[in-house]
């Protein structure tokens, strides 16, 4: 029973959770991820793989998938097509906005970086230390990101490179972002079988 003057708050619904597994091999061009070509950068479905070309020197461009994570084991392949060696390319997890985000990215030179993006401020965990795990020489190398609560473990080619534990966003979308660097336009990645599948 309700006591007089008081007014029974409705339920907060729970949030929509994408269900798992999900994969996207893109070779459906209306899946969801967000393309855009303007005079900074291309990004599109191209030949079953979403493409990123950087056209402008010290930018990073990214695309997001539209979709609600909390806990589970991102993966994804990217390949460079063409561009500097000296650039940057990997993916973003509990995506809230485009100023709040987590972060994993290697470079084609052979270094990878992790960190944390809050109201529009790149904090760096990790800031692009070399590792023998990053294939060189235009080779595909497969990210994958372990969400587990305030947990993430980061691997390329599956070897754990690095692992790192904030709480500051505990949900959120999947994306994947490729950069350039001062004097080195170009970056031209290629992303391909995104998927989020549970923690064992």
């Amino acid at each position: 029973m309700l006591l007089a003057g008081c007014a029974q708050q409705p339920a907060t619904p729970a949030p929509a959770y994408t269900p798992l597994p999900y994969s996207d091999d893109f070779g459906n061009p209306q899946s969801g991820w967000q393309t855009l070509s303007d005079l900074s950068a291309d990004v599109a479905y191209d030949g079953g793989a979403l493409r990123i070309v950087v056209k402008q020197e010290n930018l990073t461009q990214w695309s997001q998938a539209g979709k609600l994570f909390k806990d589970g084991v991102y993966q994804v392949e990217a390949k460079p097509n063409d561009g500097p060696t000296d650039n940057g390319f990997g993916v973003m997890f509990r995506v809230q906005d485009r100023k709040n985000f987590y972060h994993f990215e290697i470079s084609s030179d052979g270094y990878y970086r992790t960190g944390v993006v809050q109201d529009g401020e790149w904090t760096t965990w990790d800031d692009w230390l070399q590792h023998p795990a990053i294939r060189l020489n235009g080779e595909a190398n497969t990210f994958k990101v372990v969400m587990q609560g305030p947990k993430f473990t980061f691997f390329i080619n599956d070897q754990e490179v690095a692992t790192k534990e904030d709480s500051l966003f505990a949900e959120g979308d999947i994306g994947v972002l490729a950069l350039t660097l001062i004097d080195a336009p170009g970056t031209d990645i290629s992303f391909d079988n995104a998927s989020v599948t549970a923690v064992q």
